[in-house]
């Protein structure tokens, strides 16, 4: 495998691998240089886990590539690094194992449902089948877009989904006891999840910048995970509480003044997994709780409180309030039981005893 540079041609940068079955050379050319190394990237991938993708395609006479061919150009053309694209090529594994032989234009509804019960059957969540049908879906667009395809076959195509997983965010006593436990990287995270309502993964959370602080004005620009376009960040007021606490982190990061806010050694932290399955051990919460959670914590409290719905969608960057009383309330027990509580006293009920019962207590 490698890439040369050709001059004098629209696409000069071209990436060329041998295909493990055919034992033909093989290529594809791009415009520019990153684009040819995120193409270069995904065929060593396919090389090392998916060799099976280069094997020819079954059918002879469909058209517009396989699926695992139009996913692949797929994603050479998306920029994406890190943490999203070992994420979105982990989930792209199934698709390619299931369907990436296929024609694009073979494809029809039953396949998809096919692909979910294949995934249920194997343990996966019917939501996590359907984020991988997304990238499919996505890719097929884009193709379509492109006219790479005639037409995407799955235009249209509905197929049942299954309810979110409700996971009842942290209570009181279950945060103190993480903060309790946390090091001092997951506890700047803890507090600044649950206050910000900010999404808890390297998109937001752990791109907060000092820079992005203003601690006079007592605003944090938050900086959009590219869910909505037309609005790059937000800017979102700080609590006096954690205000003071940021002024706090502020001076004790002024010798080796780290980027993020939130860091391990004053170095950028990708994913907190590993710090969060530490603390909640010693926090001694058994149930399922994710770092997630946190952020659906800032919209239950907020609107427990009696915080209004827009404002709350507002800082957590949902165009549409009813995303967060779709996905984020969850009524906490306390709250349940005091509507329960909250009905007038109503007579007692005292069973007669029927001349059975009377019978036989004499």
């Amino acid at each position: 495998m490698a890439i040369e540079k050709r001059s004098g041609r629209a696409s000069p940068y071209r990436v060329y691998w041998n295909n493990p079955f055919t034992k033909r050379r093989e290529h594809a050319s791009f415009a520019t240089l990153e684009e040819a190394r995120k193409h270069d990237s995904l065929i060593r991938h396919r090389l090392k886990h998916e060799r099976e993708s280069f094997r020819p395609a079954d059918h002879e006479h469909a058209t517009g590539g396989t699926v695992r061919e139009i996913t692949a150009l797929y994603m050479a053309s998306r920029k994406m690094t890190g943490g999203n694209l070992e994420k979105t090529l982990y989930h792209l594994q199934d698709i390619t194992k299931a369907l990436g032989r296929r024609e694009v234009s073979t494809l029809e509804r039953r396949d998809l449902v096919s692909f979910i019960l294949e995934q249920e059957k194997n343990g996966v969540k019917t939501l996590t089948a359907h984020r991988r049908l997304s990238i499919l879906r996505a890719a097929l667009s884009w193709a379509a877009e492109n006219g790479l395809i005639e037409s995407n076959p799955l235009q249209g195509v509905k197929v049942p989904k299954g309810q979110p997983e409700r996971i009842a965010p942290p209570s009181r006593a279950e945060f103190d006891a993480l903060m309790a436990a946390a090091p001092n990287h997951l506890q700047r995270a803890l507090l600044l999840s649950v206050s910000l309502g900010v999404r808890v993964g390297p998109t937001e959370l752990l791109a907060l910048k000092w820079a992005d602080v203003d601690l006079d004005r007592g605003i944090v620009r938050v900086w959009s995970a590219n869910k909505n376009p037309n609005r790059p960040f937000r800017d979102i007021p700080i609590r006096a509480d954690i205000l003071h606490a940021l002024k706090i982190w502020k001076e004790e990061d002024k010798r080796l003044q780290p980027e993020t806010i939130v860091h391990y050694k004053d170095n950028p932290i990708q994913s907190l997994k590993r710090a969060w399955a530490t603390c909640k051990k010693a926090a001694k919460i058994t149930r399922r709780l994710r770092p997630y959670d946190l952020r659906h914590a800032f919209a239950t409290y907020a609107i427990d409180a009696g915080a209004d719905l827009k404002d709350v969608a507002d800082i957590m960057g949902h165009a549409d309030s009813t995303m967060v009383l779709r996905h984020y309330q969850h009524g906490k027990e306390e709250s349940r039981r005091a509507a329960v509580e909250s009905i007038p006293n109503l007579p007692l009920y005292v069973p007669k005893a029927c001349p059975q019962q009377k019978k036989d207590l004499q």
